[in-house]
């Protein structure tokens, strides 16, 4: 994800409702209908309030984490990676049959990366609340590699190949580990499941996003509490990466600056998560991602500590058909005085890997972004692909109450200032899309082999009975 500082929509925007008949189209069972690739997908109807995860039911447990407990290596664990480490590598003598691992009360220090694997898993948690049972980390994108192996690289010394793959992924980038390496609990696995836990990316929740690492003049000054706003890096506390049916039931997932990634295995492929009675926090884009989710009965907490935030960064494919949907969702806030100047928003529509925008002038002499094989800018000239341009972005809120810190003229930004390399208008339709790559020199049909825009429009951002709080 891109920074944030200072991305504030240049224009006011409507906040356009749906009309009642495709309003009351927005259900679990119409968006969670189908899967795959965008424009052709699998029809796979789902009902995940029919799941005995959803109905409260009572599991027998498969494996046991107990930090407090002797760990046998068999069925009983101290750390949760090694119980699902011992799940996929016992998965070939009962393949595709579900494994239940039940996760003791108590605060779990340490990274969890839940391999694709012929075993669906459900982890669940014990406690009163889903607040008892924590499993937690603190990364953030700046992190290098090297850092990233001395203080996780011993808990996958011993793990199953598919989950020391996963570790590799991060050990071996260049540079720092980035977003997509900073999460705590990172799902690959098909139908995996969650219940009455906690997910969290402790990174600056000691302090306040606000209060970042010290700078120079911030150490070298002589007040004891001096501090410099500088960059707010992002820290993820759970990606679900192309793992269809994936469910969430009674879960917190903790963090800032994008707390939830919701992200394709594959280019204009979906997959599809469920979260339901659960609470998600952060301040900045802390939703996001190109797959198909539905949140019901939910709270959305909006954490005021920066100056400007944003709930969610959908990219969706301008052909997946839904993708962040909210349904019977309470959008709250902390209180704190930014979220209190009731100029937050719903979302920004994530112009995924732009190098530059083709959509506004840029006071950069000779500057030029045209389409190209690769997203790329050497001032003062750039490229931007057919795949940039048509990850979209889309979100529906339904039936939900939105608080005061959002803006009630704006709920929907555009996606940084007009004038910057990465600016892109807020779209709201297909008709938007299509006019905006119009107006910027590039010809859907000609250009991008599009066939026509879609009759009826389709819809990417919208609202429908929402109550104002």
């Amino acid at each position: 994800m891109t920074s944030s500082q200072g991305d504030i929509a240049a224009t006011p925007v409507v906040r356009p409702q749906l009309p009642p008949e495709i309003g009351r189209q927005v259900t679990i069972a119409n968006v969670l209908r189908t899967t795959g690739r965008a424009g052709s997908e699998t029809v796979d109807p789902w009902d995940p309030l029919a799941d005995p995860l959803a109905r409260g039911a009572v599991f027998k447990a498969d494996y046991v984490v107990d930090a407090a407990a002797r760990a046998d290596g068999r069925r009983t664990f101290n750390r949760v990676q090694d119980a699902v480490s011992r799940a996929v590598s016992d998965g070939g003598a009962a393949s595709g049959q579900r494994v239940y691992i039940l996760v003791k009360p108590g605060t779990y220090r340490e990274l969890v990366y839940v391999p694709a694997s012929s075993r669906p898993i459900t982890l669940y948690g014990e406690g009163r609340s889903a607040a008892d049972t924590v499993i937690t980390a603190g990364l953030d994108a700046a992190v290098a590699p090297g850092d990233y192996v001395k203080q996780f690289g011993a808990q996958f010394a011993s793990v199953d190949p598919s989950i020391q793959e996963m570790h590799a992924l991060v050990r071996e980038r260049s540079g720092n580990i980035s977003t997509s390496g900073t999460m705590t609990v990172w799902v690959r696995n098909h139908g995996f499941q969650a219940r009455n836990l906690t997910f969290e990316n402790s990174y600056n929740k000691a302090t306040g996003n606000a209060r970042e690492e010290c700078g120079e003049r911030a150490c070298g000054n002589s007040a004891p509490d001096a501090q410099i706003n500088k960059v707010h890096h992002q820290a993820v506390a759970l990606t679900v990466e192309g793992a269809d049916k994936a469910q969430f039931e009674n879960v917190r997932l903790i963090g800032f600056q994008d707390t939830l990634y919701l992200k394709s295995a594959e280019t204009r492929v979906t997959a599809r998560s469920f979260f339901h009675r659960s609470y998600i926090e952060g301040d900045v884009d802390f939703i996001f991602g190109d797959t198909t989710a539905y949140f019901y009965r939910s709270e959305v907490r909006s954490l005021g500590d920066r100056t400007m935030s944003y709930v969610g960064a959908p990219n969706t494919n301008w052909k997946t058909k839904y993708g962040f949907v909210f349904d019977t969702v309470r959008f709250t806030s902390d209180g704190s005085p930014n979220a209190l100047a009731g100029k937050f928003h719903l979302a920004r529509q994530w112009f995924h890997n732009s190098r530059c925008s083709p959509y506004a002038p840029v006071d950069v002499p000779g500057y030029r972004c045209v389409l190209g094989a690769e997203s790329v800018y050497r001032k003062p000239k750039g490229t931007i692909t057919p795949t940039v341009l048509e990850t979209v972005g889309k979100m529906i809120v339904v039936n939900s109450t939105i608080g005061r810190h959002i803006d009630r003229q704006r709920p929907w930004s555009e996606w940084n200032r007009a004038g910057t390399l990465s600016h892109r208008p807020a779209q709201f339709t297909s008709d938007d899309f299509w006019n905006n790559l119009r107006k910027a020199g590039i010809d859907p049909v000609r250009d991008l082999g599009y066939d026509g825009p879609p009759a009826p429009k389709d819809i990417y951002l919208a609202e429908f009975n929402n109550a104002d709080e």
